[in-house]
């Protein structure tokens, strides 16, 4: 997939949700819910609101698990070719490991 053409800022990742999770890790919420599995395809600089504090961030093309409530959506969504993708906040993200 090419990279897409969108800039994102601070401590947010921009991530192309999975249909299915990875063969490789699941996680599990011992409250029971949803577990969403996305590939990362664009980050901020890392920098938090003000400049204040640097944030290591998940690299590009790394796969980051994220726990959703099944009430509301996390982050903001938007559809590109027929493929979710989310901007959600670094504070999200349990978990992130690469594909291969």
């Amino acid at each position: 997939m090419n990279p897409i053409p969108f800039q994102v800022f601070g401590i947010n990742l921009l991530v192309r949700l999975m249909p299915e999770p990875p063969a490789d890790v699941r996680v599990h919420c011992p409250k029971g819910s949803p577990i969403r599995y996305g590939e990362v395809t664009g980050r901020g600089d890392g920098f938090d609101e003000g400049a204040n504090a640097f944030r290591e961030m998940p690299a590009i093309k790394s796969v980051v698990a994220f726990e959703e409530n099944p009430e509301e959506i996390e982050g903001h969504f938007f559809y590109l070719a027929g493929e979710e993708h989310r901007v959600i906040r670094l504070d999200a993200i349990i978990l992130s490991f690469p594909l291969e």
